[in-house]
């Protein structure tokens, strides 16, 4: 498998507007990027990625995804990833080498961006010691990421796999509020005492079969969203009773649940969702189900 480095000229950038000729996006993109028009709508245009800058143009881009082509790897970031003054969200991959991160030194993502992903095919990722990105308040990965609480001190939302450092990290970060999990690290009760101090109103536990039921989650008295996912030990959902503050539940592929009907005695529930699920007995919720779903008409029981 080849890589693209910023040696590499054979890339695209997508900035406001729209392609003069109307070209399909050419395979071998590299960077695409979106600028806000009216009513939040993000429109596309593209130029290559070898055109100097355009100041004029790219001080209204806030949004860029950063790739490499299918045959290839994203070793490192290009510098022309600088020449966006107000970027704030920054997606790198997918196909993304994971020495890319490890390599990375103070400056190599933008200041100012504040919302980052990075994705790796799975595959895990270690930040270097000692490199801080205090701007950024939401960060996603799709697997394994190690990082010390000084490399993102203000974070606000996270969805990662942690490794026993990050995990460590993540349970000092003050303003933490938006939690997922793709691997859930501990059994209940204790996952839920230790996130218990975090100010969480946004929880997912999205894979791990260390989760039985969801006893200890009473700890968590400002959960608004919770989403139960791939947790195939799951059995007892009883505990979600004492969430007084629960606004959005969404279950998926959690097969062996034996007390669905949990979800009606949830006083402050608006909206349910489950996928995947069959053999839990959403059926005899059809009625409860039309009323808080958001796929009224269209959503399929299991």
């Amino acid at each position: 498998m080849t890589s693209v480095d910023d040696a590499d000229q054979a890339g695209w950038v997508t900035a406001a507007g729209s392609r003069a000729t109307g070209d399909t996006l050419p395979t071998g993109w590299l960077m695409a990027a979106a600028a806000h028009g009216p009513l939040g709508r993000d429109d596309e245009g593209f130029v290559a990625l070898e055109e100097s800058a355009d100041p004029e143009r790219d001080v209204h881009v806030r949004t860029l995804r950063l790739r490499a082509p299918h045959d290839a790897q994203l070793t490192r970031l290009p510098a022309r990833l600088h020449d966006f003054p107000n970027l704030t969200d920054l997606t790198i991959g997918p196909y993304v080498e994971p020495d890319l991160v490890k390599a990375l030194d103070q400056g190599g993502i933008p200041g100012s961006v504040t919302t980052l992903t990075v994705l790796t095919g799975g595959r895990p990722t270690r930040w270097p010691k000692g490199l801080s990105l205090p701007a950024v308040r939401s960060y996603t990965t799709d697997g394994p990421s190690t990082f010390a609480a000084d490399t993102f001190p203000y974070l606000e939302h996270a969805h990662l796999a942690p490794t026993r450092t990050s995990w460590a990290a993540l349970l000092s970060l003050p303003t933490l509020s938006t939690l997922q999990l793709r691997t859930v690290p501990l059994p209940a009760p204790e996952i839920f005492e230790a996130v218990s101090h975090l100010p969480l109103v946004d929880l997912g536990l999205l894979g791990g079969r260390k989760i039985t039921d969801l006893t200890g989650i009473d700890r968590l008295s400002g959960l608004r969203r919770l989403r139960l996912q791939s947790l195939p030990a799951l059995t007892s959902i009883a505990a979600l009773e004492s969430l007084e503050h629960l606004e959005e539940l969404r279950i998926l592929y959690c097969s062996r649940i034996q007390d669905v009907e949990t979800v009606t005695r949830i006083p402050s529930l608006s909206r349910f969702d489950a996928h995947g699920c069959q053999g839990i007995g959403l059926e005899a919720l059809e009625s409860f189900l039309d009323e808080h779903s958001a796929h009224r008409g269209h959503r399929a029981l299991g």
